[in-house]
């Protein structure tokens, strides 16, 4: 039986816009804004994603289409020395991540059940002290987390098109409209003028080695980059069909989706008179603060929690289909009995996420700012030193087998250029 593909174009889009938006744009984005000077961490933001995200983007894109494998292999396949070990490295990373990540898409399912009970009355208690509520509450946040997993392998559990391409149709949609409404009420409100102004105006005094650290994890985390994700989806993809499209479409979208999200918390704080520096804490402090504090409030918590939880259940699909996919094809386990054992155990590992925000916040720099760049060169070694550049540069040739002639310089750039950004990047921010 051959590999299973995406099904249509669409599908595919959909599918890979659901990896890369999630709680990278919407719950990252904005406290990293906060953190990092505001204006000027978009700036940077903008300009990491334009020179180095999309052509890592495409470089993964191809490295996963060539080798019609998951991470596991991929790199081996690929001709990459230690490629197997670097895969099993990067496994393993992916797993540390979504074990966190169980946790907080727990949180916003608990959030989306509290802000229905404060719309029908069972429930009069949803402001800025919820998220110290939910923290107390450790068996509330493992069940939460545990509801997450089963429905991650359920789907995932159904394959490419029954179970990803299926959900991310329905998703994707709904999460793009409900944050445009949202961005437009916040929009509205009095004193909303005061978030956008703090989303343009940088504050350069606070671009720091850690800050461009903040911004290069920040780039690669929410487009979804680290030789994992897009490596296995990109191995489903037709064998025909440009990947730079693919590429620019995903890193637009992913763009698009973290500008709407500041634009519908930013003034929503502004307006209420908080602050946009709580960190990991913001969307689960400061939005309920701001929602208690406006008229319908509740119902705007509980759009905005619904549409992140979408995407945020989409970004931990693709983390766990890493996981099982690359698994399946290693060992040859039936799909579904891996996805339910893999996300049993996901919930063991993050049970220390549960217990602290501090623990969480750490391994979110491990794993996610640090782990995932890193994974990114892993796979750009893949490809331009094992592939080679025939093999690269054959995934971009039309249907006559006519090959771009910018390919050349993005070869270049993908060989040399990004990796050593990203390297200096990553050894300065963690050294300064």
């Amino acid at each position: 039986m051959g590999r299973e593909l995406f099904s249509s174009r669409w599908g595919t889009a959909l599918a890979l816009l659901g990896v890369a938006v999630g709680l990278g744009n919407v719950w990252r984005f904005p406290y990293m804004m906060g953190l990092f000077g505001g204006g000027a961490f978009l700036i940077l933001y903008l300009a990491i994603v334009a020179a180095f995200g999309v052509p890592a983007l495409m470089a993964e894109l191809a490295l996963g289409r060539h080798t019609r494998r998951g991470p596991l292999t991929a790199f081996a396949e690929a001709g990459l020395p230690a490629g197997r070990f670097l895969g099993g490295v990067l496994y393993f990373g992916v797993a540390m991540a979504m074990s966190y990540y169980l946790v907080v898409v727990g949180w916003i399912l608990a959030y989306v059940v509290m802000a229905l009970g404060n719309i029908l009355g069972m429930m009069n208690d949803f402001g800025p002290q919820t998220f110290s509520r939910l923290q107390a509450q450790w068996p509330v946040q493992v069940l939460c987390a545990a509801l997450v997993a089963i429905a991650s392998a359920e789907v995932v559990g159904r394959g490419v098109r029954v179970g990803i391409e299926r959900v991310s149709r329905v998703f994707v949609p709904l999460f793009a409209v409900l944050m445009l409404l949202l961005a437009v009420r916040s929009l509205t409100l009095p004193g909303a003028i005061e978030g956008v102004v703090y989303l343009l105006d940088p504050d350069w005094g606070a671009v720091t080695p850690r800050a461009v650290l903040a911004a290069v994890g920040q780039a690669f985390f929410s487009l979804g980059l680290g030789g994992t994700f897009f490596v296995i989806y990109a191995s489903y993809l037709p064998e025909r069909g440009s990947l730079r499209r693919r590429a620019f479409t995903t890193a637009g979208g992913d763009v698009a989706a973290s500008l709407l999200a500041g634009l519908a918390i930013m003034p929503a704080v502004f307006a209420t008179g908080l602050s946009p520096d709580a960190g990991p804490a913001l969307l689960f402090e400061v939005v309920p603060a701001a929602c208690a504090a406006m008229p319908g409030g509740m119902v705007f918590a509980f759009v905005f929690f619904v549409g992140l939880g979408c995407v945020a259940f989409l970004s931990g699909v693709a983390a766990v289909e890493v996981l099982v996919g690359s698994l399946t094809e290693t060992v040859g386990w039936p799909r579904r009995r891996t996805a339910w054992i893999l996300c049993g155990g996901l919930v063991i590992v993050g049970l220390p996420a549960t217990l602290s925000v501090d623990y969480l916040f750490q391994s979110d720099l491990i794993w996610g700012s640090t782990m995932q760049p890193a994974g990114s060169v892993v796979a750009l070694a893949a490809l331009t030193w094992g592939l080679g550049r025939k093999g690269a540069l054959d995934q971009f040739s039309d249907d006559d087998g006519n090959i771009p002639r910018w390919t050349s310089l993005w070869f270049f750039w993908v060989r040399f250029v990004v990796p050593l950004a990203v390297i200096t990047a990553l050894v300065s921010g963690w050294i300064l």
